[in-house]
């Protein structure tokens, strides 16, 4: 790689100092009470749905959910589960939290009652946020809900299905915050304490807990908002959610960093609601995902193009796209998607395509703070372009270690490296591709098949919105793919448009063409609203 370390890197990645992270400090005050004595305390901080707060409203809020957690003895240094979506109280309790120097742990509420329960035990969290929909999840398990439990606070006006008992306190979000106080101390942490938690999506196991430290309140919005070019004027939308790195960062973290405004919604994002939010509140930046992008665009066919002209960035990560994704949304909306990779474990984007350099349908190059070496099958790291091998990063966001998690966390993280399992390429130019997942890819006839690669190749046809590709075995043992695909509303399936498909993928090579094609209405996602592969094997398997 040495070769081509200065198209990689470049002048300004190799000239980035990240900045000096006091000794203890509390996160919050970087990206809240900051702002305090400027013009930005009256400005708006956050939009929830049709509700705006600034940051002095917001802040106190945040101090509130402290108090009112304070209130209930949570000793600093425990652990608090929210199982919740996106709203006012999820993010003051969240900050809240950590105001207090208690641990937010978040995990998306999609999750099941025994995915619940694990979290629960995994975390031995005292205290419990969830949303009252969410109750009847918590009810399921009630005979199991392990000791450690203490504390249930409930976002709603009553506490819903939360099942009772004498040794646990259960009460609403009003009533925990009920008569606290406006202004709440924050407790300086030392800036390698673990500051707060997500989990991994758990598609090669169980969900592992991400632990991270404080000193990422400070680089993480120096880093990305000179990379990504944020600044106090900005209006930002992310349509992942906040229990998300995706969401967390981008949309609301790295905003409020600057002085900028937050737009959130409760609703889910469909098509339809993302355009009501961009068109009533005219974000400048929208960071999303392909399956968001390519619903927005079946809008625009079905119903009517959106009003976009607010927009100067769009970003996309979580799943490759393919070109004709990218050449309609321009041809629409006059718009670049600026592609890029990250995870929970390095905290957000590690590689990204910017405003000032990008090349389509690339990953782009290495974001500030972050290293990239490409290591192969043999462990050494990879000196020549268009050449395969797993991605590691190097970085001082990374998290500390899996929770309670030993074997995964040396596995993952080799001293200052952090492997991620995602396989990719660097081009003579310096831009990185994304090649697929180390456990997804798979042989036939002894040729590697890379599933996105075939994905690609069937979606081009007009009549298909998405698709997914795995292994299966045929009936003589041998290898071979196997494609899942999503139509578009009223095409039929006929045997013309089976050949169609597979013709498609001929010319990237016969032995890719999917010896079996399933037609599906929806496809299995993960939390994080990537195609779920390991699901599809497990219905493979079934003889779905």
């Amino acid at each position: 790689m040495s070769k081509y370390k200065d198209k990689i890197f470049g002048e300004e990645w190799s000239n980035w100092i990240d900045p000096e992270v006091p000794e203890y400090f509390n996160p919050t005050t970087v990206v809240l009470d900051k702002h305090l004595k400027t013009n930005v305390a009256s400005s708006i901080a956050l939009i929830v749905d049709n509700e705006s707060y600034t940051y002095e409203q917001f802040l106190h809020q945040v101090c509130r959910a402290a108090n009112g957690l304070k209130a209930l003895n949570i000793e600093s240094g425990s652990r608090i589960l929210l199982f919740a979506t996106d709203s006012l109280e999820f993010l003051a309790f969240w900050f809240g939290a950590i105001r207090a120097g208690i641990i937010p742990v978040v995990v998306s509420d999609a999750y099941k009652a025994s995915n619940l329960l694990y979290f629960l035990n995994d975390t031995a969290a005292k205290t419990l946020f969830i949303d009252v929909e969410q109750t009847a999840k918590l009810d399921e398990i009630s005979d199991d809900i392990p000791y450690t439990l203490e504390n249930v606070i409930v976002r709603g006006s009553h506490i819903g299905n939360t099942p009772e008992s004498g040794d646990r306190c259960i009460l609403t979000c009003n009533e925990a915050v009920e008569g606290a106080a406006q202004i709440f101390p924050p407790l300086p942490l030392h800036h390698n304490d673990v500051a707060y938690m997500f989990y991994s999506g758990g598609t090669t196991g169980a969900a592992k807990g991400i632990t991270h430290l404080a000193h990422d309140f400070l680089l993480v919005p120096e880093r990305h908002g000179a990379f990504m070019e944020y600044g106090a004027k900005d209006i930002v939308h992310a349509t992942s959610k906040k229990y998300f790195t995706h969401g967390i960062w981008p949309a609301v973290l790295i905003p409020f960093y600057f002085g900028s405004t937050s737009v959130i919604s409760r609703l889910p994002p469909t098509a339809e609601n993302v355009v009501k939010i961009v068109e009533k509140y005219k974000p400048n930046k929208l960071i999303t995902v392909p399956t968001i992008i390519k619903n927005l665009l079946l809008f625009a066919e079905q119903e009517r193009v959106p009003d976009f002209s607010s927009l100067n960035l769009v970003t996309s990560a979580s799943e490759k796209m393919p070109p004709e994704i990218f050449e309609q949304f321009e041809d629409l909306f006059s718009l670049e998607i600026l592609d890029s990779i990250g995870s929970s474990e390095i905290t957000y984007e590690w590689i990204a395509n910017r405003p000032k350099e990008y090349r389509r349908g690339s990953l782009g190059k290495p974001v500030f703070g972050y290293n990239i070496k490409l290591v192969d099958d043999d462990g050494k790291e990879i000196m020549e372009p268009n050449t395969d091998g797993e991605a590691w990063i190097s970085s001082q966001t990374t998290c500390f270690f899996y929770w309670r998690k030993l074997e995964k966390s040396r596995e993952t993280f080799i001293g200052e490296w952090a492997r991620t399992g995602d396989t990719l390429k660097f081009d003579e130019d310096g831009f990185f591709w994304f090649s697929g997942r180390s456990d997804d890819v798979f042989k036939v006839k002894g040729l590697w098949v890379s599933p996105i690669e075939v994905e690609a190749a069937i979606t081009e046809n007009d009549s298909v919105l998405e698709a997914a590709v795995i292994s299966f075995e045929d009936r003589e043992g041998l290898t071979q793919p196997k494609a899942y695909i999503v139509l578009k509303p009223n095409v039929e399936v006929n045997d013309s448009l089976v050949t169609e498909l597979k013709n498609g993928v001929r010319k990237i090579g016969g032995y890719k063409v999917p010896q079996e094609i399933e037609f599906v209405d929806t496809l299995p996602r993960t939390t994080l609203m990537k195609i779920d592969r390991r699901a599809l094997r497990a219905l493979d398997t079934k003889g779905l």
